[in-house]
């Protein structure tokens, strides 16, 4: 019998090693097949009429009569596949704090999770760019608010005051600035009024203008020092990390869903927006993905 000479594997071991990674690679196929059928339109419909549009996702109940809840959304709720991390952590390290800032509010959903952590008294400014959820959305948060202070903001954070182009994908998870370079002057306006639709200006397809603030301008108009910070802003996130940051000297806990994107004209990866989180004096309490939650003990 010949017996494989010690630390070389033999050919058993050596296929075992090779089908590792395919077989990682199935589960994870499988794994998104069926993600895709639980969060189908037939699902979601299913899931609408049992329910009857009052759908509990960690604990917190949602009316999704509104109809900017798609059906994949109403079942992705259901099933806790809609910005799971995210909403982990915001119930994880989230609260009682006395001021929360969201950026990239969507619908609502996030932002009734975070006002679930807060205690009686405290302050929600919700910021979303995106017209079509904007105008719906504190009338989405106004169920899971009643004990606090809310306040709603059309806007999109960029790295200067003025509009900018905003592209409005079929889905809100691909709704992002175009980019950071103020649009031409429209019929938009250039304070926080009612944005334009897509309709009402020659931005392109599937675009419009929209205002837009820098965070350290959105802070002082409301005059907010300490605050929490949550943001899902596309990529949005890299005009204060790179480009002012300073404007979080009074944040204390953030949860950022980092993006790949390009600020300055260079190609900026999630690692190095992290990286640059850290350089501020921000330690990872938790990272999911690309999704973390930092921390920073007050100066």
């Amino acid at each position: 019998m010949t017996v494989p000479r010690r630390g070389r594997p033999g050919p058993a071991d050596r296929t075992g090693a090779a089908d590792r990674p395919s077989r990682a690679g199935l589960l994870l196929r499988a794994k998104i097949s069926t993600a895709g059928l639980l969060t189908s339109p037939a699902a979601g419909a299913v899931v609408g009429a049992a329910t009857r549009n009052r759908i509990r996702n960690h604990g917190v109940r949602f009316d999704v009569t509104d109809p900017v809840f798609t059906p994949r959304q109403r079942a992705a709720l259901f099933w806790r596949l809609y910005e799971t991390a995210e909403i982990r952590m915001i119930h994880r390290y989230v609260g009682p704090a006395g001021t929360v800032v969201e950026l990239g509010a969507s619908l609502g959903v996030t932002g009734a999770h975070i006002a679930s952590r807060l205690a009686p008294g405290s302050r929600l400014v919700c910021v979303e760019a995106n017209p079509d959820l904007a105008a719906g959305l504190r009338r989405r948060l106004e169920p899971h608010t009643a004990h606090l202070t809310l306040d709603v903001a059309a806007l999109a954070i960029s790295e200067r005051p003025g509009p900018v182009l905003f592209d409005i994908a079929a889905t809100t998870l691909g709704s992002r600035l175009r980019d950071t370079t103020p649009a031409a002057p429209t019929t938009a306006p250039t304070t926080a009024s009612a944005p334009t639709t897509a309709s009402d200006n020659a931005a392109g397809p599937g675009a419009v203008a929209v205002p837009g603030v820098t965070l350290r301008h959105l802070l002082a108009d409301r005059r907010i020092d300490a605050f929490d910070l949550i943001s899902d802003i596309e990529g949005a996130e890299a005009s204060f990390l790179l480009g002012d940051p300073g404007a979080l000297d009074g944040c204390r806990l953030a949860v950022i869903e980092l993006h790949d994107t390009v600020f300055a004209g260079r190609r900026v990866t999630t690692d190095e927006l992290l990286a640059a989180a850290c350089g501020l004096g921000f330690r990872v309490l938790h990272r999911h993905g690309v999704v973390a939650a930092l921390t920073r003990d007050p100066t």
